[in-house]
């Protein structure tokens, strides 16, 4: 006697493919993983799924699946939500531990389709999606030329508000066009913004194969921006009144001092971390705490007007953070960086092994001689190139510069006293008012007048 199989028990790829509709629809994307680990199709930016022409009709009428028959495949649109709960839920199982070890070709493809769809950030009006394929950048697609160049222009201003004096580029893709965001500007944005330092952290978790000693940390995967601060009562302004001629009393071993052009401020000093090439990599930030926008936004100003650039971060509930860069921090004078190094130390000799070994890295890597130079509290950066006299100069947005400019003719008046006007031309702009410059004649006649300049001069000439 032959046992004929039911009509349904015989089509087994279609009694599989309608539960994992099922719960997709429900919510649940395992079965959707487990599927494509089978029968997926790898590919750089679709999660495809081969599929016989036959069976076809099993997903006909929704819209989170386009249906191509001439290739035999379909291809799903997943929300972000879904990727998340996909890769977490394997993690925290131990099964996408087992995949990693097993280095599943398609596993690590699923993985790199919820990077594209989770490691972004926003930037002026435009989502910037990350990749690592080859280094870490950040890009936005454009269907002309001509947007793309407007946006580049505008994400630039936006970096340049930021305290980051980068240019995007704009490079040809096919019919499109790309604006792309280089690695070091993503790492120091990631500095001083916790959305972008999040969307770096989640490119790096997703796209790198784990071992059963390091697994992902997968509630990092759905964490907003906000919640990476544990909430604390707002702080009271974390800098020094604005003495005229008082010297600044000794702080913590945590704080540093340094002048202004209208007094002296005092920032807490923190070590933390950053993405940069694949890896994540130690810091020194310093910051200040505010309550209320208004006064972060004060605060930021005065520290721009004395030529360091710094940001103002939102900690929700906690209040808002104004953070100067490890960048900025090499820009204060070698005896104003020996806070840094004396807290780094400190960090080193007292914390545990992770947090010495951070520490002494940062020491490796931070520059304690003298970058720039400070006038009456404004720095500007020393410049040395083979084709020109040494220089000091500062480049930002044409207001910011005129109004750094005016500061620094002021101070002059005060230093130079009736020399001043003699010495006036020597202060310039170029580049259309984007770029303040000090001459060689100049430095070296303040050097005259002042120890610190004439020291900085002679160790960099």
């Amino acid at each position: 006697m032959i046992y004929q199989m039911p009509l349904e028990s015989r089509n087994i790829k279609a009694s599989m493919i309608r539960p994992v509709l099922e719960h997709l629809d429900a919510g649940d994307p395992l079965p959707l993983v487990a599927y494509y680990l089978g029968d997926g199709v790898v590919r750089s930016d679709r999660l495809i799924i081969s599929v016989s022409s036959k069976r076809m009709h099993l997903f006909e009428g929704r819209g989170d699946v386009s249906v191509d028959l001439k290739r035999k495949m379909v291809v799903f649109r997943l929300v972000s939500e879904l990727y998340v709960r996909a890769v977490a839920e394997l993690y925290l199982s131990g099964v996408g531990v087992l995949l990693d070890v097993l280095h599943s070709h398609k596993w690590l493809a699923f993985k790199r389709l919820a990077a594209q769809s989770l490691a972004g950030f926003q930037l002026a009006g435009q989502y910037v999606k990350l990749s690592s394929a080859k280094g870490l950048r950040g890009r936005v697609l454009f269907r002309t030329k001509g947007e793309a160049e407007k946006y580049a222009e505008a994400a630039r201003r936006e970096l340049e508000k930021l305290g980051i004096d980068s240019a995007p580029e704009v490079v040809a893709s096919g019919i499109y066009y790309q604006v792309v965001f280089d690695e070091k500007t993503l790492t120091r944005l990631a500095e001083v913004d916790e959305a972008v330092k999040l969307a770096i952290e989640r490119l790096e978790a997703l796209f790198t194969p784990r071992i059963a000693a390091k697994p992902i940390v997968a509630t990092r995967l759905d964490a907003k921006p906000e919640r990476l601060v544990k909430p604390k009562a707002a702080a009271k302004r974390e800098e020094l009144p604005r003495p005229k001629t008082a010297t600044p009393k000794v702080e913590p071993v945590d704080r540093v001092v340094f002048q202004l052009v209208d007094g002296f401020a005092s920032m807490k000093l923190r070590l933390t971390y950053v993405m940069k090439e694949g890896r994540k990599m130690p810091t020194v930030n310093a910051v200040a705490r505010f309550s209320m926008l208004e006064e972060a936004e004060k605060f930021r100003r005065r520290l721009r007007l004395s030529g360091v650039n710094a940001s103002v971060v939102s900690k929700g509930a906690s209040g808002f953070e104004v953070v100067v860069p490890k960048d900025e921090l090499e820009k204060l004078t070698p005896e104003e960086k020996e806070a840094v190094k004396q807290y780094l130390e400190h960090v080193a000799q007292t914390e545990g092994e992770e947090k010495k070994k951070a520490a002494e890295e940062v020491l490796s890597r931070f520059d304690f001689g003298a970058k720039a130079v400070n006038i009456g509290g404004v720095r500007l950066r020393l410049v040395f190139k083979a084709d020109r006299p040494p220089r000091a100069e500062k480049y930002g947005d044409p207001q910011l510069i005129a109004e750094i400019k005016t500061a620094l003719e002021n101070k002059l008046r005060e230093i130079l006293e009736e020399e001043y006007e003699r010495w006036r031309d020597h202060i310039k702009t170029t580049e259309e008012g984007r770029r303040l410059v000090i001459t060689r004649q100049l430095l070296e006649r303040l050097a005259q007048r002042d120890p610190n300049t004439a020291k900085i001069l002679n160790e960099k000439t």
